[in-house]
């Protein structure tokens, strides 16, 4: 088992890497992306990202996002097969807090794992991925959005972007993604308003800032794809934070 602390102070990307025994990052505060070849996640405070053993993957923390990078055990089995975002009980948090400060031949240590293992496998996945194309013309059309993400782009300027027609550029992101470009592009802006929310801007700065005229929909668009309004999500952001604060 090796832990490693991220601040805001430390907020470079991370080289791309693997795991053999696969890695936890623990969100305490704020947020922090994760990358892999074949999407892209937001992490807000409270919630528990896995990458399982061998996935390519690089990570940086966003704005005062701090938290655990936490390299499980290799006596650790039945997690997840696939990268996930695990909304974390009090209980899983604390233990992953703890494995933190221990050796890992501690007796302690061991039955914290065990206890890990168990709230893992009764942990909640969010719906956060945003996944990649992967021919390059997609991807590179892609990522422009994902550099700076606003309601305003169109699916024409964006295939026009790619040297595609409409029609042809749709049916491959379609086909190498799983989502409709629109689809797409309102998880993208989504995850952007989930950074920017984590960080405590206003509800109306935030709508404006990724295209949004009207606040309300906006809100409404946030409520469909994380299942709260933003209001709700700060206060537990908020909540979730004193409480990291309170443990260390």
């Amino acid at each position: 088992m090796d832990a490693n602390r991220f601040d805001a102070a430390n907020s470079e990307r991370s080289r791309w890497h693997t795991h053999k025994t696969g890695q936890f990052i623990l969100v305490e505060s704020g947020a922090s992306h994760l990358y892999t070849e074949l999407g892209t996640w937001m992490i807000p405070a409270g919630r528990i990202a896995w990458v399982p053993p061998g996935v390519l993957h690089a990570s940086k923390p966003s704005g005062n996002g701090n938290g655990w990078v936490v390299i499980p055990p290799a006596t650790l089995a039945e997690l997840p097969p696939r990268v996930c975002v695990l909304r974390a009980s009090a209980l899983l948090v604390s233990a992953l807090q703890r494995v933190t400060q221990l050796k890992a031949q501690d007796q302690l240590s061991a039955l914290l794992w065990r206890v890990i293992a168990e709230e893992i496998r009764g942990a909640q996945p969010e719906l956060r991925e945003v996944p990649l194309p992967s021919s390059p013309r997609l991807l590179k059309a892609a990522l422009s959005v994902l550099a700076s993400p606003t309601a305003v782009c169109s699916l024409d300027r964006i295939a026009t972007q790619a040297g595609m027609s409409r029609r042809s550029f749709a049916r491959h992101f379609r086909n190498q993604t799983g989502l409709s470009f629109a689809r797409w592009k309102r998880a993208v802006i989504a995850q952007h308003a989930l950074e920017l929310v984590a960080l405590g801007h206003k509800v109306s700065s935030v709508a404006t800032d990724v295209g949004y005229e009207s606040v309300s929909a906006f809100i409404a668009m946030f409520r469909r794809q994380y299942g709260e309004s933003p209001r709700q999500f700060m206060l537990e952001n908020s909540a979730r934070y004193l409480q990291a604060r309170q443990v260390h």
